[in-house]
């Protein structure tokens, strides 16, 4: 049958008739008043409904939810994006309204079809509700033009293909194939999912060897989370495993929550092993960074001798599993707080010494003394702050009290470290980002430039002017100096690293003790190269052979040319 030429049916029609006028009538199941979560959760249903009472509906019309201004108020993008329409109209092949007529295959008119239905939007309950729907045919339903013409999906288009990639997604990392094929899918969506795409993109072209997870809300093209993982983050991890940090920061933004998993280097710089951003209160996020780590470092499942965490909430049997040989660790400054808030709120009112009695209990430096500070803690607090202590915080002592800690003022360590990390993110990050956005600062906080901006050489040059002749270690100070304002890009190759300053590239060897540019070959000396590589790998600045080896006598003929 085909459509007469004046034929309307892109319009919502304003009569709809709800009872066929012919006696060939068929029913289908009814659906009246169902509710949706989302655009793909209706088209996913409508699918396999359809597919079951074999009949072709058509989305004749609809209002674009971004388009629809009746409220006159800013719609959330999230919403626009998980419902797509206000209103939509989808009818059968063969529907026309009131009084319409439709060929026959032999030419003849009749009256067209009244089948219907009406999806409009409860924003209220966030929900697509049918809100009328005419199921009888005035035809039969034929299986043959069914299974030519039904196409499930037909209402989603890439965004299908996109969902159904998302869906398998989270469990496994991403490959440069999986980047390319979302960035060609992705044309219609969200215009930040697609940024976030193209910037991985970027970063598989100059990491190869990068490991990134993407979770997306199930059934929907809205990010859940992202774990990346670089290369030089597996190196930093392998190399200084003994000893993992996590870091949770939720003041950054009203929507995100972003996570790094630190480890300290050996010149005790706290460097990534893994970052995430997440949705505030995405369910077992922890598991899957360290699950991701683990899968991405295998090595260190049985190197990793302490885990210290910032909160109790963590899944400890989860950490127990993937690192089956380390000690888990409280912040105890988190703990301190903690108990600090309790106290407060349970007593009722300050008590001077409260403070001063929970540092005491928490840096006890042996087991008696942490017996004598729970015996004075009766004698301070009320019974129920006693009684919680006991039930929450005893049992789990070895974790966050000095005397069963994994090392002596390890716990410190800790803040220093996640503080010096927390202040360089917060000069890049602010409240009002996109998801994308967040995206664009990790893959920048791995450059060279940003990875060193924290570090301060002034201990470095001390060092070196204690060893070494004053023209050497003047020398040193100007290529420390360069080796960290300069903008190197560095890779690291399996047998050497590979550096860029944009005019020349430069060969450091593996144990980054010697360098193919001219200040090394005059001086046979430390240049901003192997300061470079030696800083981005995490390597200690002060191992090295004895740097007057072969070099003192040397350095009064040359210092003065290169200087």
């Amino acid at each position: 049958m085909s459509e007469p030429k004046n034929s309307s049916a892109l319009a919502l029609p304003e009569i709809l008739p709800d009872h066929p006028r012919e006696e060939c009538t068929v029913m289908v199941d009814d659906i009246s008043e169902k509710k949706f979560s989302s655009w793909e959760e209706f088209c996913t249903f409508f699918d396999s409904w359809c597919e079951k009472n074999k009949v072709l509906f058509f989305k004749k019309s609809g209002v674009l939810l971004g388009k629809y201004k009746e409220s006159g108020e800013r719609l959330d993008p999230e919403l626009v994006e998980m419902f797509k329409f206000n209103r939509a109209f989808l009818a059968c092949k063969y529907y026309r309204a009131d009084g319409g007529l439709v060929q026959s295959s032999n030419g003849d008119y009749r009256s067209g079809c009244p089948a219907y239905i009406i999806l409009k939007l409860d924003t209220e309950e966030k929900k697509l509700v049918v809100t009328k729907a005419v199921l009888v045919h005035n035809h039969k339903l034929c299986p043959i033009e069914f299974a030519n013409c039904f196409r499930r999906g037909r209402y989603l288009g890439d965004a299908l293909f996109v969902i159904r990639m998302t869906n398998k997604m989270e469990r496994q990392f991403l490959g440069v194939q999986d980047i390319r094929k979302l960035k060609v899918y992705l044309r219609k969506q969200d215009p930040d999912l697609r940024y976030v795409i193209e910037r991985l993109g970027e970063l598989f072209v100059v990491d190869p060897a990068a490991k990134v997870k993407l979770a997306f809300v199930e059934n929907h093209c809205i990010m859940k989370y992202a774990i990346l993982i670089t290369s030089n983050m597996k190196n930093l991890c392998l190399k200084f495993s003994r000893v993992l940090y996590l870091s949770k920061i939720t003041h950054m933004s009203d929507e995100f929550d972003f996570y790094t998993m630190l480890c300290e280097d050996a010149n005790g710089r706290g460097r990534e092993c893994v970052c995430c951003i997440a949705k505030k209160d995405t369910p077992n996020i922890f598991r899957f960074i360290l699950v991701s780590l683990v899968q991405s470092v295998p090595e260190i499942k049985y190197q990793v001798n302490c885990l210290i965490i910032e909160n109790y909430s963590e899944e400890l049997d989860v950490i127990r599993d993937l690192l089956p040989k380390a000690q888990i660790q409280f912040c105890r400054t988190w703990v301190l707080e903690t108990l600090y808030n309790k106290a407060i709120e349970m007593e009722g009112f300050f008590h001077d010494n409260i403070w001063d009695l929970l540092c005491n209990l928490a840096n006890s430096s042996s087991p008696s003394s942490y017996a004598d500070c729970l015996r004075k803690m009766k004698t301070v607090f009320c019974k129920g702050f006693v009684q919680y202590f006991k039930s929450t915080w005893h049992p789990y002592k070895e974790m966050w009290v000095e005397s069963w800690a994994f090392e002596p003022s390890k716990g410190n360590v800790f803040r220093n470290l996640v503080s010096a990390h927390q202040q360089l993110l917060a000069s890049e990050l602010h409240s009002t980002m996109k998801f994308a956005d967040y995206v664009k600062i990790i893959c920048k906080l791995q450059t060279q430039k940003a990875e060193t901006v924290d570090f301060d050489e002034v201990e470095v040059s001390k060092h070196y002017h204690e060893i070494c002749p004053v023209e050497l270690a003047d020398l040193v100070d100007e290529e420390i100096s360069a080796a960290k304002s300069g903008c190197f890009k560095i890779r690291n190759h399996s047998d050497c690293f590979l550096l860029s300053d944009g005019t020349s590239d430069y060969t450091v060897n593996q144990e980054q003790t010697s360098c193919s540019c001219t200040i090394f070959a005059l001086t046979l000396s430390y240049c901003r190269h192997i300061f470079a590589a030696r800083l981005w790998s995490g390597e200690s600045l002060f191992s090295f052979p004895d740097p007057c080896n072969n070099i003192s006598t040397k350095c009064k003929s040359t210092s003065t040319a290169i200087l």
